[in-house]
């Protein structure tokens, strides 16, 4: 391997613009928040800022260290996250908004579920990679991989989390698809987990809310209530904005806007310009994230790219989609844009990996040398 890597300098601009960005938008949409929950309005703000140096420390260290060094760890990952999972759900996890879905160790809290998907984008990378010739056959390939898919995924879904294990299991079930694995195997997979995802639906009255809500577009409950507060701060952006720090969404109507809801943030305060300019930043990554992944001649490293650049293209096009109204709200976050700190971190993790596998695919194309 050369001792000088040439990234990929589009997927690093883009993730570094998107980081940069999110410190004024995160301080802008949580001021009020922050004012009202902790007398200081730059409390947000400043565990954000620390997040983000901390994202970009990691993003350039991981940029420069063989992926191909996660083969080794791979499996340890994968058992320590099906650990913390089962922890969260059972063992005392702190609940937040009625679901178990985080780890309180002193000071430090953290979503599990955010390593985990991760941690099985890897190891699924490696086992279609080492399985690449069984993954016809049903219990040799097929099933094997999937065990690891639905062990995490149905983690998730108790604890609950509906939204984030949908995004794992179809991340997970694509990386699949793009293996030799037969399509009636996966057709099979998806038509048994559908009574089972509707019974669990049915069983969940906050899903039906949500669901309800969103159908009837009524602020009856405060479950329609961030929709409807955030289509608003869309109307009042228009084509410009009203600029940077002048939302009225985020001030009196918008709970928590530096969260799920930040995209209507942008939208008002930026206008049609500034959602449109997100949207180009993102689909430069996801093509250039793409991009890397078929010009990868190795095995894992092509899953892991695929499986990466996936991830974060379904996570932001499900909270794009959820400030616009298209579907209803699920709890996602903007990847490298939200306040957040496992979310951030992880993801910025997780494209330092993706760099790294861009400096030694075949075709380098246009890239940044790293000495």
């Amino acid at each position: 391997m050369n001792h000088k890597y040439k990234i990929d300098i589009w997927i690093l601009i883009s993730v570094l613009v998107l980081m940069i960005f999110s410190i004024g938008v995160v301080y802008s949409a949580s001021a009020s928040f922050a004012l009202d929950k902790f007398q200081d309005s730059r409390y947000l703000f400043k565990q954000h800022l620390i997040k983000v140096v901390f994202s970009v420390a990691a993003l350039f260290i991981l940029a420069k260290v063989d992926y191909k060094i996660l083969e080794r760890f791979a499996k340890p990952m994968i058992i320590l996250s099906i650990l913390l999972l089962i922890y969260t759900v059972f063992l005392g996890s702190s609940p937040i908004k009625g679901a178990s879905r985080w780890i309180s160790i002193g000071p430090v809290n953290f979503q599990p579920s955010e390593i985990a998907r991760y941690s099985l984008i890897i190891y699924i990378a490696l086992l279609l990679a080492r399985k690449k010739d069984y993954m016809n056959l049903l219990y040799k390939g097929y099933l094997p991989v999937l065990f690891y898919i639905i062990t995490v995924t149905g983690l998730v879904l108790i604890q609950p989390n509906l939204s984030v294990a949908i995004i794992i299991f179809s991340t997970s079930m694509l990386m699949i698809f793009l293996s030799q694995a037969k399509l009636k195997h996966i057709g099979f997979t998806f038509a048994s987990l559908v009574p089972i995802v509707t019974i669990f639906i049915m069983s969940k009255d906050y899903i039906i809310a949500r669901l309800t809500s969103y159908s009837e577009y009524k602020s009856s409950g405060s479950t329609s209530y961030q929709l409807q507060q955030a289509l608003i701060g869309f109307g009042n952006g228009g084509l410009t904005g009203v600029g940077p720090g002048n939302s009225n969404q985020r001030e009196f109507f918008l709970p928590e806007a530096h969260g799920d809801f930040i995209y209507s943030i942008i939208g008002e305060e930026y206008g049609f310009i500034g959602t449109f300019a997100i949207l180009c930043l993102y689909f430069i990554l996801i093509y250039r994230g793409y991009m890397v992944a078929k010009e990868t001649a190795d095995e894992f490293g092509k899953f892991l790219a695929f499986g990466i650049t996936t991830l974060i293209t379904i996570n932001a096009l499900v909270n794009m989609s959820v400030a616009s109204g298209v579907i209803p709200t699920t709890g996602v976050t903007l990847p490298f844009v939200s306040y957040g700190g496992t979310s951030i971190i992880f993801s910025a993790m997780a494209v330092g990996v993706l760099l790294n596998i861009s400096a030694q695919r075949e075709n380098a194309g246009e890239s940044l040398s790293m000495a």
